[in-house]
């Protein structure tokens, strides 16, 4: 990696301290710095970078990166061997570094964007590609103006392909992340409704899904979805090499495609991936056609980049998802909890009710929704259109959490769901509360064995099968924490 003075150079920063000192890596919280790294003191309203410099250096920290307005030379003690360099700005160091350390590495970038499934696409691209190259990809959420830089700058030099997540709150924010990235793939996974109250109209939001696709070298290679009409229509008149997957040719005839669909396991999917003469069987261990074309996505970033459908599937067969993100967990009176927390919008939450629903195996089943934002104007509809699809399914009873998913329970009304079979929540703690208590209702013991009216009942795991799901900022995890239970409670 670099030393203060390379970081320095490169910033055209002042020097004070050691220039052989270590900048290897970085860290945007003090708490979190590992030996060598830089650590970036960002200034902010709620909390200064600049306050946790010498904890930094501390926990490790051979370089810090912080404002020349905010620090006096003079003041500053630094300990032998580190280094801190002034700047003008450090949002903008982090970008500048970022963008000299993903030219240094001369790795491949693959960007991902998408209204829905562009973690999981990122996850799986990462998957497919490993089975070939050393790869690093985003973690968590990092996959905006500050998680990606420090992705990219967190990446180890032996580095062959980078895979970065990017999301967007506005026009021109993709942009700028491609301009720090530089990718040479793009993977669109759809492009929807989410981000409608920012944006205004779903043709803003194609517009600003699509800066991926304008960031792309004239070779750059297009990764798009054959099933999503905005896509496909983007695609008509961009100039850029184009590769669809799909599924059923909605929109465009897919080079990728997969067939012969049929669940394997609990949550497991095996299905037919076919690119031209090349047939491969995959075992994808995700339910739901929405998850088969995330894993056709990352199947045909492969095939760009040299990685056969034989390849790609075994890297599947091995997929580890971020956290938060379609957990099967063990519940309370022997539930099994379907956690996918992580967010959600209208068409992520219809499928995955419709693969909890068809998973279930025929055993009671409780969905505990919340709210979802960021829909502007479709809000209200966005959130009725899952309570009718929670009526449609038949799910055995409804949990909404919080004042707009009192939509969905309007939803389900309409649709002619029955009122006993809905509980209206204004907050977590309410929706656990009655989701304990109906639990306890359905006569199942802590071993999920039935014990009353459910007795007899043939499916694959036995006991209630919950779903909870709902946007970020709703913490639907704490609920999962709450109706969980853990191995050291066997026996009590």
């Amino acid at each position: 990696m670099w030393t203060s003075e390379d970081v320095a150079g490169l910033l055209n920063g002042v020097l004070l301290g050691a220039p052989g000192a270590s900048a290897s890596g970085c860290a945007l919280d003090s708490r979190l710095v590992q030996a060598g790294q830089m650590f970036f003191a960002l200034p902010g309203e709620k909390v200064d970078g600049h306050a946790f410099i010498q904890s930094a250096w501390e926990k490790g920290a051979g370089t810090v990166i912080g404002l020349a307005s905010r620090l006096e030379a003079a003041e500053v003690v630094i300990p032998p061997g580190k280094a801190l360099v002034l700047v003008d700005s450090v949002t903008e160091a982090l970008n500048r570094l970022a963008k000299a350390w993903r030219r240094e590495l001369g790795a491949k970038v693959v960007g991902i964007t998408g209204s829905n499934g562009k973690t999981t696409t990122k996850d799986m691209v990462a998957a497919v590609l490993g089975q070939r190259y050393q790869v690093h990809e985003s973690k968590g959420n990092h996959n905006n103006e500050l998680g990606l830089p420090l992705t990219i700058l967190s990446a180890p030099p032996d580095t062959e392909v980078l895979v970065l997540e990017m999301g967007m709150r506005g026009l021109g924010e993709i942009r700028a992340l491609c301009a720090i990235g530089e990718p040479d793939i793009g993977v669109i996974t759809n492009i929807g409704t989410t981000h409608l109250e920012l944006l205004g109209s779903q043709e803003n939001i194609a517009k600003a899904k699509w800066e991926l696709i304008e960031a792309l070298p004239p070779n750059g290679i297009a990764i798009l979805n054959g099933e999503d009409e905005w896509s496909v229509h983007k695609g008509i008149t961009d100039s850029h090499p184009q590769r669809f997957y799909g599924i059923q040719r909605t929109y465009a005839t897919s080079e990728i495609r997969a067939v012969n669909l049929e669940t394997d396991g609990t949550l497991g999917t095996k299905f037919s991936v076919v690119w031209g003469s090349e047939q491969v069987e995959v075992r994808l261990p995700l339910p739901g056609e929405h998850n088969v074309l995330d894993a056709l996505a990352a199947l045909a970033v492969g095939t760009v980049l040299g990685v056969s459908l034989a390849e790609g599937a075994e890297g599947l067969l091995k997929l580890r998802l971020s956290k938060m993100r379609l957990e099967v967990l063990p519940g309370v009176e022997g539930s099994t909890l379907i956690s996918d927390v992580y967010n959600a919008n209208p068409v992520s939450m219809q499928a995955s009710l419709r693969v909890f629903n068809e998973r279930s195996g025929g055993n009671p089943t409780l969905a505990i929704l919340g709210e979802m934002y960021e829909l502007g104007d479709a809000a209200e509809s966005g959130h009725r259109v899952v309570g009718q699809v929670v009526a449609e399914l038949g799910i055995g009873h409804l949990i909404s959490v919080g004042a707009l998913a009192e939509g969905i329970a309007q939803g389900a009304r309409e649709a002619g769901y029955p009122e006993e079979k809905i509980s209206v929540c204004i907050n977590r703690a309410e929706a656990i509360t009655q989701a304990k208590a109906w639990l306890a209702a359905q006569g199942f013991s802590d071993q999920g064995e039935p014990t009353g009216r459910s007795a007899g009942r043939s499916a694959v795991n036995k006991g209630t099968w919950v779903l909870i799901k709902g946007s970020r900022g709703m913490k639907m995890e704490e609920i999962t924490q709450a109706l969980q239970t853990y191995p050291e409670e066997k026996g009590r």
